[in-house]
């Protein structure tokens, strides 16, 4: 003789409190799964607002070394600094070249 399954109060128990063991489980990686969104969103906006802080301090005052810049001037304006016109020259028609596709 074949008992039915819900007849079987061990079997049907097993089978119940086995079904409500995956409901669980899924939920808890369904948070688990949603934690780790949050986690990635909140990350990305921190990142989002890191960069656009940094933009905004180069725009208040550019990474230029201004020393640098004002001793090249000088030297310049004193014929001291040594300009290499060839290679000034072959940059910008390289810079044009690419510039027209």
């Amino acid at each position: 003789m074949v008992d039915p399954v819900r007849n079987n109060p061990s079997v049907a128990g097993l089978a119940v409190h086995d079904q409500k063991k995956s409901n669980v489980s899924n939920g808890q990686e369904s948070i688990d799964s949603t934690i780790g969104t949050l986690k990635a969103e909140q990350a990305s906006v921190s990142l989002d607002l890191s960069l656009s802080e940094k933009v905004s301090s180069l725009a208040e005052s550019p990474p230029i070394n201004m020393e640098l810049v004002n001793e090249i001037r000088e030297k310049v304006e004193q014929g001291r600094y040594p300009i290499d016109v060839d290679a000034i020259s072959t940059k910008l028609f390289e810079s044009i070249q690419d510039a027209e596709g």
